[in-house]
């Protein structure tokens, strides 16, 4: 994954206590049959790529901006997290 990564468009995060889900909204309805719950990070992961077109290595530099982490560590977890969203199709 050297492009920028796009999100499914019409996938909105939303903050439910102190949990984070994606869910559907096509059409001004809101699809509840495919919820998908992430934790913080992941959650501002996903904020991060709807904010720009980022590539995964961008990812990694602002994660390790955000967090106490190294470079390799966190571009194997951006790639993680980017590989389960892409089997979900929740990226293209």
């Amino acid at each position: 994954m050297k492009e920028p990564i796009e999100p499914k468009g019409c996938l909105r995060l939303r903050k439910i206590g102190n949990k984070y889900m994606l869910v559907e909204t096509c059409n001004g309805q809101m699809n509840m049959a495919d919820v998908f719950s992430l934790n913080e990070t992941a959650a501002r992961l996903w904020q991060r790529i709807n904010e720009g077109r980022f590539t995964p290595e961008e990812l990694a530099d602002w994660i390790c901006g955000e967090y106490d982490t190294d470079k390799e560590t966190a571009l194997a977890d951006v790639l993680r997290q980017l590989s389960e969203w892409k089997k979900f199709g929740l990226i293209k």
